[in-house]
């Protein structure tokens, strides 16, 4: 047995040191080795740019709805007997009812809908059968509340969109981002099926959903990961540009020198083999991950200007500010300015020389 715990302690040991050997293992390792050999195969100099702190996931606070209390009389709660819609009353005034996940709140109200509804049918008291669908129609506007909620007022959410998870990985699971998406997308359908009057809806279904954003801070990471690449392919266009605006790599497209062809290979090393994947990746995530986030923002019509602010910048690529259409424009930027340069060598693809 000791033997075993040594060697899996030498294994890990040796995956740490073979991790810290390989510049392009992390993704701040990878767009930093990009940025150095872009700058050493163009004779320019290696400027980092500081990567500005991702905006934080509104505080709780903000983006809590606050759902008011029940009002129902003793004498009117005592003549529910028989009903299942006492019970339910009841479990929300326990004390554990009063301390319930946002999640399971949404869930009770709606079984509380259901059930009233269920009880306002049979009850013998036309009395109370007409206080209760009095309640029904009450508790029917707070659905959008209870909804918003089980969505941006957990806990969960913010591990989901977590800062602090590091970056998307390299080489990142594939069917990770495709899971996560199926997650979202079925919330988005509880949400919509429950707000459009499907009461048969089980919302403990989504119980998994909040197990994995605890564990996966997925979205977080690719976020992260997009304000990381921004800056580091503009890092990377700066030295572009600058090289070509002081002086061609090639002065004639057939004389290719020494250091055209150097920077070439570092351009299908690095660029080709090593950034385009990950960046390829990570629009990917993008692809599964932010539509439907921004579907959850606007749950109910957007029940916080906060956090519908927060999903514009964070999940979109319209607004001004977002941080998607600056990765977009950073990308197209960078695209554009490596065309430039091979086509200056006669090297961009496609293109004839000699």
């Amino acid at each position: 047995m000791l033997a075993l715990r040594c060697r899996f302690v030498l294994l890990s040991l040796a995956a740490v040191l073979l991790t810290a050997c390989d510049p392009f293992a992390s993704p701040e390792g990878l767009f930093e080795e990009y940025v150095t050999r872009t700058a050493r195969v163009l004779d320019g100099e290696v400027v980092l740019t500081p990567v500005p702190t991702l905006d934080p996931l509104p505080r709780r606070r903000e983006r809590m709805r606050e759902i008011p209390a029940l009002d129902v009389s003793m004498l009117d709660f005592l003549g529910l007997y028989g009903c299942e819609l006492q019970h339910v009353i009841g479990e929300r005034n326990s004390i554990m009812g009063r301390v319930m996940h946002p999640a399971t709140v949404f869930d009770y109200e709606v079984r509380f809908l259901r059930t009233a509804r269920e009880c306002a049918e049979t009850i013998d008291s036309e009395r109370l059968a007409a206080r209760i669908r009095e309640i029904i129609e009450a508790k029917r506007a707070q659905i959008p509340d209870a909804a918003w909620n089980a969505v941006w007022g957990t806990g969960e959410i913010e591990d989901f969109l977590s800062r602090s998870g590091g970056s998307l990985a390299v080489e990142v699971e594939r069917d990770l981002a495709s899971t996560m998406a199926s997650d979202l997308r079925a919330l988005v359908d509880v949400v919509g099926r429950v707000q459009g009057g499907d009461l048969g809806v089980d919302v403990k279904l989504l119980d998994g959903v909040y197990q994995r954003w605890q564990a996966r801070p997925l979205a977080g990471q690719a976020l992260r990961a997009a304000m990381l690449a921004t800056i580091r392919l503009d890092d990377a266009s700066r030295l572009i540009e600058a090289r070509l605006g002081e002086r061609p790599m090639c002065a004639r497209p057939d004389l290719q020198p020494r250091a055209a062809e150097n920077m070439r290979g570092m351009f299908m090393s690095v660029y080709v083999g090593r950034v385009q994947p990950y960046l390829a990746d990570l629009q990917r995530v993008r692809r599964e991950l932010m539509p439907p986030l921004q579907a959850l923002a606007s749950i109910g019509g957007g029940r916080s200007e906060t956090v519908v602010s927060y999903a514009r910048r964070m999940f979109g690529d319209e607004d001004e500010a977002s941080l998607w259409r600056s990765f977009d424009l950073a990308v197209a930027r960078h695209t554009r300015a490596w065309q430039d340069l091979l086509e200056q060598c006669g090297m961009r693809p496609g293109q004839e020389t000699g």
